[in-house]
């Protein structure tokens, strides 16, 4: 019986052992399931905090460029009104305009830091400059105009209509620099 009985503990003894094996392998395999399923929702996780992070730059380049473009199309605006203007012979009274405040204390109060870039910082900084240098062209030559003598308003009118091309050429081709400097290059 003793033969019997050895036989009988030494299959259990395999049964046991291949049991363990089996079930330190089992265990092994869920770990590393779980191990590969964690990576992996770090992963995504890191993914959407990068997509998350990169539409934040975007957002705030988008921001500058807009403020800058609404400043450009002020000053646009202001060159065509004194075209307009000297082409009446007259003065209307625009210099201190609220839209033009308003834009301007918007581009003065931007986060520029939150631009990240030394070369998009500089040409977003111009704006705020070009904007006031504008509506100070527009005020001199209102100021000028009512005090001068009839025959000399001409000469004054294309004197400020000059300063003001130069600025809306200048203000333009900071505009199409911003939008380099910013990586936002739009077609057309």
């Amino acid at each position: 019986m003793q033969g019997g009985e050895s036989a009988w503990t030494e299959v259990a003894a395999w049964v046991e052992a291949l049991g363990a094996i089996a079930a330190v392998i089992g265990s092994g395999w869920v770990a590393a399931s779980e191990s590969r399923a964690t990576r992996r929702r770090e992963e995504r996780a890191a993914a959407a905090a990068i997509h998350k992070e990169e539409r934040a730059v975007l957002a705030t380049k988008t921001a500058a460029l807009n403020l800058a473009i609404l400043a450009s199309t002020q000053i646009h605006d202001l060159h065509v009104a004194l075209v307009d203007e000297a082409w009446r012979g007259r003065v209307a009274r625009v210099s201190a305009s609220r839209a033009l405040l308003a834009t301007e204390r918007m581009l003065i109060s931007f986060p520029i830091q939150s631009l990240g870039d030394a070369p998009a910082m500089l040409e977003f900084s111009r704006f705020p400059a070009s904007l006031a240098t504008a509506a100070e062209i527009y005020e001199n030559l209102e100021t000028a105009v009512r005090a001068a003598p009839e025959p000399d308003r001409a000469a004054l009118f294309d004197a400020s209509n000059q300063q003001m091309a130069r600025l809306d050429a200048a203000a333009q081709r900071q505009l199409s620099a911003l939008r380099t400097a910013l990586g936002l290059h739009t077609d057309g």
